[in-house]
């Protein structure tokens, strides 16, 4: 790997030392764009990782790091393998809002869909370790009259976390009641190629309902509704379902192609040959060319129950809440 020298420089302590600043170090460098770079500590054995890897941008980049000055540090170029870049293990007491907003909507997402999606924290949030995203059978009206019969939550990690290419890594534990919708997916920030599904959808996993035995991966693209296609399958669990135990749901989102992994195995990849977007003809990449940022969420019924009989109302009250569990989330991106 190649090793880069670096100005080295203590960081100015203020004079109020009642504050008792611990030692730090810090760094200035220049970057190459889309390059990656890992700060390195010299022990006496061998260089160490300290910080995050940091991504080029073209620019001048200063990172501070608690380390003592007098130490010796040096920057590599990280090549040829996947450097993560954004995650959470949900090991707090609440939801990271540096991460995460809720989406409120009570509008059936174009699906005629049965619930409100709710900011609060009955329907979302975290606990031993653990995202929760849950539906109740609680009515909700909104201020202009709509009224939907459940309420349910949705996050979303738009200007907080978005990426161009990337391993998106969840690992979840789904719930099993009839026409219960959970989703694990993807949408793009401010897409150049129009609204949906023009700029594109990456559904990571889609359960049906009841059909937890199980799960579905699918690509949405072309041109604006009603206009737009869609291409992708689904895969049987080889063990326990997918409310029987938590399965960690893959994607490996490249230039070239997208392939959907459960529990590490790959079983779907679709290729670029395959999408398209109409406002792009010319670009045989689009629309999964631009930044997407991540979506959890549980609806209820709607149009993608269509045809399976299944029907929410034949669910008890004692069933609910419908929860889904989300134990972490994991971003890589390829160092080239």
């Amino acid at each position: 790997m190649k090793h880069l020298l670096f100005l080295l420089c203590p960081l100015s302590l203020s004079a109020q030392v009642a504050l008792q600043p611990e030692p730090v170090a810090q760094f200035n460098f220049q970057t190459k764009d889309g390059l990656f770079y890992q700060i390195e500590k010299k022990d006496p054995e061998a260089w160490k990782a300290v910080g995050d890897p940091i991504k080029g941008n073209g620019r001048k980049v200063t990172r501070t790091l608690s380390e003592k000055p007098g130490s010796e540090f040096r920057l590599t170029e990280i090549h040829q393998k996947w450097v993560p870049v954004w995650a959470d293990e949900f090991n707090g007491t609440e939801i990271d809002r540096s991460k995460w907003s809720n989406e409120v909507n009570g509008y059936g997402g174009g699906n005629n869909e049965l619930q409100y999606y709710s900011s609060a924290p009955k329907y979302s949030f975290v606990k031993d370790g653990k995202l929760h995203l849950s539906v109740y059978r609680d009515p909700h009206t909104t201020s202009d009259g709509k009224t939907q019969p459940y309420s349910s939550a949705r996050l979303r990690s738009l200007y907080r976390g978005e990426w161009t290419y990337g391993r998106i890594e969840v690992r979840a534990k789904l719930p099993s009641g009839e026409g219960i919708w959970p989703a694990i997916w993807m949408l793009p920030t401010n897409s150049p190629y129009g609204g949906w599904a023009a700029g594109g959808e990456i559904d990571i996993v889609e359960s049906r309902g009841s059909e937890v035995d199980k799960t579905i991966g699918t690509l949405h693209f072309g041109d604006k509704w009603p206009k737009n296609a869609y291409k992708g399958g689904e895969t049987k669990f080889e063990g326990k379902n997918a409310a029987e135990e938590f399965h960690t749901y893959m994607v490996e989102w490249k230039k070239d192609e997208i392939s959907w992994f459960l529990d590490g195995k790959k079983w779907q990849t679709i290729e670029k040959k395959d999408w398209f977007s109409a406002a792009a003809r010319k670009s045989d990449t689009a629309p999964f060319d631009s930044p997407f940022h991540l979506i959890f969420n549980v609806a209820v019924g709607g149009h993608f129950f269509g045809g399976t009989k299944q029907d929410v109302k034949n669910l008890p009250d004692p069933a609910f809440p419908q929860t889904m569990l989300i134990d972490y989330v994991r971003v890589s991106q390829w160092a080239e």
